[in-house]
């Protein structure tokens, strides 16, 4: 899992950065023939909520009917600039990422499923809740002062705040 460890960095939110999901999200609808207003890809991450730290990369959740996802998706996927990085530790997820300018994270999830659910929810709630928003934006920035500045180590530094979060959204 490796070769998905990446340093992070931090910046400051950029209004832009919904555009930026917008463009990504109707290129992608529009190479699969969906409506890109159908609702079957989400912004997540923190680049999704207004306000909030955000590593500069543009997550995009895609919510499929079947699991696993069909190989021509991916494939279809990946022919527009992404790489194909497996479940990277996530189970019942695809991880695809683009680096090429603008960076992006294309996760592939079961619409309905634990993941889309669970990811949504956090979401909302960063969006609604100042002190749920302020508590992840601590976390972040602990783990960075704790040396945590490779992807892996950043994501696993974060994992308890981010469940106390999940378990908060979905309890409201």
């Amino acid at each position: 899992m490796n070769h998905i460890d990446e340093p992070v960095t931090l910046v400051p939110y950029d209004p832009k950065w919904t555009d930026v999901y917008d463009q990504e999200r109707f290129r992608i609808a529009l190479a699969f023939g969906v409506f890109p207003s159908s609702g079957l890809i989400q912004h997540i991450g923190s680049t999704a909520v207004p306000g909030l730290i955000s590593k500069p990369v543009i997550d995009l959740m895609l919510g499929v009917r079947d699991w696993p996802p069909p190989n021509k998706l991916i494939k279809g996927i990946c022919s527009l600039g992404y790489e194909n990085l497996g479940e990277a530790g996530v189970v019942e997820r695809v991880y695809l990422r683009c680096r090429n300018g603008q960076h992006f994270n294309a996760h592939l999830v079961k619409r309905g499923g634990e993941l889309w659910i669970n990811n949504l929810a956090l979401r909302d709630l960063l969006i609604r809740d100042a002190a749920a928003r302020e508590k992840y934006a601590a976390a972040k920035i602990a783990a960075l002062r704790k040396g945590a500045g490779r992807l892996l180590a950043y994501s696993e530094a974060k994992n308890e705040v981010i469940a106390e979060l999940i378990a908060k959204a979905r309890a409201a």
